[in-house]
């Protein structure tokens, strides 16, 4: 399997570029649905052996909108 490395910079540009797309022209409809003082915890977790793809897109999504935003990427071997 190849690993290909993308540079911070293009996983930002191209998150910058997703955000805009998805939020024109109506904004964010979504997130209203959510208090903003609510604290939420995801916890990911397979049975499985797994490849989990887009983390670092994510975790770039996240701290443009929000820098208080704590995502933290953790794995088990």
């Amino acid at each position: 399997m190849s690993k290909i490395k993308l540079s911070k910079e293009f996983i930002k540009s191209t998150v910058k570029l997703a955000l805009n797309e998805d939020l024109y022209p109506s904004g964010d409809i979504t997130s209203g649905l959510i208090n903003n003082n609510k604290i939420i915890t995801v916890k990911l977790i397979s049975n499985q052996s797994a490849i989990v793809g887009g983390l670092l897109f994510a975790k770039q999504t996240f701290a443009l909108i929000d820098g208080k935003i704590k995502f933290i990427i953790k794995k088990k071997r």
